[in-house]
């Protein structure tokens, strides 16, 4: 009740403001916060921002049998060249070539093509001036210090195939479209960038696109990003990217704002790949009504209709608008490498959640390094089961931390929960933990550090493991010796584990008050029938410390709380703890 309490009070209209440290969260009465610990300091106040610092990155040619190979321009030979170079309300065209006809109205050229290999070089400035491209066959586009304003529709419309973006080295190219678009019959212009065929991106060059009519860059097809490319993507009405079938980040700097109610920072109707480069998107919109859909919709820095795969590079997404999300994967949602951060500050609105990380299928973490904060929701969800086989994750949430539809199986890695509402790491299923470290921190009331749903099995097989909060449950079938059993500590302070001999095995530093809370503890150094002392210390240091775990520590100022010692049964023997109230076996 305490809980339900509590998320409900978060579900108002208005969203937090963006510091954390001028509105931090409360517990609605299950025990003070320490959002501010040292512990959890980077967790709690992590931000994210644009980034425009260019990237030194390798810019290979890939194998071809990559599916993107002729998407390098590198596959693509200029055969005719054709310069346009825009002069305010004119633009002059220098060049010819068999196939190709360009027609001008001021700076408004409309290229008409049926040869292959044609390159096209924009330069200039206009106020009132566009490229619209009708061409039979793939082309190259440079741009070179171009400055392109379309009142009444898209800077730059292809209707025709594959286009090449290559942006110049050293050249800063900026294309801005109008507040309302004139259509013409049977044609789209979905953003102030707009193709109907394949976008791929290359160039050391500056592109900055504003969108204050419709989306920012839009495929019909899908985009590829390219390393060592730099853009800037500016939407007040739509998304900042869009595609049908997919967007491949290969490497490059690629920054996205998006201020529009229930839009997109990045939006595809297929996959998102990443493989490099550093993605930074920044939403700030709120939910709005979808007639279409007959439902309410949220923000999102990144969403994909299917799924979503971190390879490599740096993602870092944000969003600050009610019921906005970071990451929102319409199927699976894959880390193999790379660095993820995710921010959502806004609370849950008209039945939309405000969530960090959300698939609608399952999640995997097989590497890479994840930082996650939710403002009112989960921090990391999957709506399927939930596999983390390593990797380093630290996730800071109101609710649950890290929460399963399904089954959640962790077989390696570094995970650290801290959920001040709720349950820190959550199955709907079973809950089996085969390896790595976990640290799990729940609410004080009937939350759990490490829950597994009611009927469903948790068990404990391998890895050190520490969950603590206001309820815990039996983990049976375990292969590992494991102890449950109350205990009180305050803020700050560090639980230690000590053998017979007094050597340390594990100290995790508090990151608020528990009062009478429940504590799970199971390490592959637990032996069968043997006695283990618990202690608090003020201070604890060690070669490693994740989120203040630290393994083999060495602590001052320590005062013995209690005694416990593991069954000596062959499989998942539990033992309680001597001296503390409410000990007891799993």
């Amino acid at each position: 009740m305490l809980a339900a309490t509590a998320l409900a009070g978060c579900a108002g209209d208005d969203p937090y403001d963006d510091g954390w440290s001028t509105n931090p969260w409360t517990d609605s009465g299950q025990g003070s916060s320490t959002a501010g610990t040292t512990i959890t300091s980077d967790l709690a106040t992590f931000d994210i921002a644009l980034d425009y610092t260019p990237l030194s990155e390798s810019n290979d040619l890939p194998a071809t049998t990559d599916p993107l190979y002729e998407d390098y321009v590198e596959t693509f030979s200029a055969e005719n060249v054709i310069h346009i170079t825009y002069n305010g309300d004119a633009a002059t065209i220098d060049g010819t070539a068999e196939g190709v006809t360009l027609t001008t109205d001021g700076a408004h050229v409309v290229v008409s093509s049926t040869a292959k290999g044609m390159l096209y070089e924009l330069s200039g400035q206009t106020s009132n001036g566009s490229l619209k491209i009708y061409s039979e066959k793939k082309f190259e586009l440079v741009l070179n210090g171009a400055d392109i304003t379309n009142p009444t529709g898209a800077a730059i419309n292809n209707q025709g195939k594959r286009a090449y973006i290559v942006c110049v080295a050293g050249t800063e190219n900026t294309l801005r479209d109008g507040s309302t678009y004139t259509m013409a019959d049977g044609e789209d212009q979905k953003g102030t960038l707009f193709s109907e065929g394949k976008l791929a991106f290359s160039g050391s060059g500056r592109l900055n696109v504003y969108a204050q009519g419709k989306s920012g860059i839009v495929s019909d097809d899908y985009i590829l990003i390219r390393p060592n490319t730099n853009i800037y993507v500016s939407s007040s009405a739509s998304n900042g990217m869009k595609s049908n079938d997919g967007i491949f980040i290969r490497g490059g700097v690629l920054n996205i704002e998006v201020s529009g109610d229930a839009e997109k920072g990045i939006n595809t109707e297929g996959n998102i790949t990443v493989d490099g480069g550093r993605t930074t998107i920044i939403t700030t919109g709120t939910t709005e009504y979808d007639s279409d859909d007959n439902e309410y919709k949220g923000c999102a820095a990144m969403k994909a209709d299917s799924a979503v795969t971190i390879n490599n590079g740096e993602v870092l997404l944000k969003s600050t608008g009610n019921g906005g999300k970071g990451l929102k994967a319409g199927t699976t949602f894959t880390m193999n490498g790379g660095t993820l951060k995710a921010i959502a500050t806004g609370k849950n609105s008209n039945s939309v959640s405000a969530k960090a990380i959300k698939a609608a299928g399952d999640i995997v973490v097989n590497d890479g390094n994840i930082m996650a904060r939710s403002a009112c929701h989960e921090g990391m969800e999957s709506k399927g089961k939930m596999t983390i086989n390593g990797g380093s994750i630290g996730i800071y949430s109101y609710d649950d931390g890290i929460n399963a539809a399904g089954n959640l199986e962790i077989n390696g890695g570094s995970i650290y929960a801290y959920a001040l509402n709720n349950d820190a790491i959550d199955a709907n299923g079973n809950l089996t933990i085969n390896g790595g470290t976990v640290v799990g921190c729940g609410a004080t009331g009937a939350e759990e550090g490490i829950d597994a749903a009611e009927g469903k099995t948790l068990s404990m097989n391998g890895g050190n493991v520490v969950g603590i909060g206001g309820g815990a449950e039996a983990a049976s079938g375990s292969q590992q010796k494991a102890v449950v059993s109350g205990v009180s500590v305050s803020s700050g302070a560090y639980l230690t584990v000590k053998d017979a001999k007094g050597n340390n095995i594990f100290a995790l530093q508090m990151p608020r008050d528990y009062s009478g809370a429940t504590l799970q503890l199971s390490s592959p150094q637990f032996a069968s029938g043997t006695t283990y002392t618990l202690s608090t210390a003020s201070s604890a240091s060690g070669s490693t410390s994740f989120y203040g775990f630290i393994t083999g520590a060495t602590v001052s100022n320590e005062s013995k709380l209690s005694t416990f010692t593991t069954s000596t049964t062959t499989s998942g023997g539990m033992g309680g703890m001597g001296g503390m109230g409410g000990g007891g076996r799993w």
